[in-house]
């Protein structure tokens, strides 16, 4: 039987990691803060882009920059991965595939696709750019030109 699982145990070694890299947290959430400005002012405007922002009342830690490809994009949003990937980008494509498609679930009625339009819509739409406070800024500007260029 296949069934959906996960097994999120940390040893101690990783637990101490973990510790330490809260020293960093404020530093590495303002430098995706900022990484995720420069994608919402330079992807504005581009037909078939859609960015979210966040709420004013919201503190994001910015550890994704999801988008949605519609269809106003001259790609899919698997022709945007593949061309991003064919050019050393790496995206991720989120809700992908959908969870009620897992062998575990595609059989029952609740399922169908037709049941679920909004997922099944988003889960073929959603791209996370890449985004990490080392991003540099020449390596933002190539992402950000290569989805301007289609």
């Amino acid at each position: 039987m296949t069934a959906a699982g996960i097994n999120g145990k940390m040893n101690e070694f990783q637990s101490a990691l973990g510790l330490l890299q809260l020293k960093h947290l404020h530093s590495a959430v303002d430098a995706r803060r900022k990484i995720a400005q420069i994608y919402l002012r330079d992807l504005h405007g581009v037909p078939g882009i859609t960015c979210f922002t966040t709420a004013p009342d919201v503190t994001g830690n910015y550890s994704y920059f999801p988008i949605l490809v519609g269809p106003d994009y001259p790609l899919s949003r698997d022709g945007l991965y593949e061309k991003l990937r064919e050019n050393g980008i790496y995206s991720r494509r989120y809700f992908y595939p959908l969870i009620s498609s897992m062998p575990m679930y595609r059989g029952l009625p609740s399922a169908v696709s037709a049941n679920l339009p909004v997922a099944t819509r988003i889960a073929q739409q959603v791209l996370c750019l890449p985004i990490y406070p080392d991003l540099r800024q020449d390596e933002l500007q190539r992402i950000i030109e290569a989805m301007q260029s289609t």
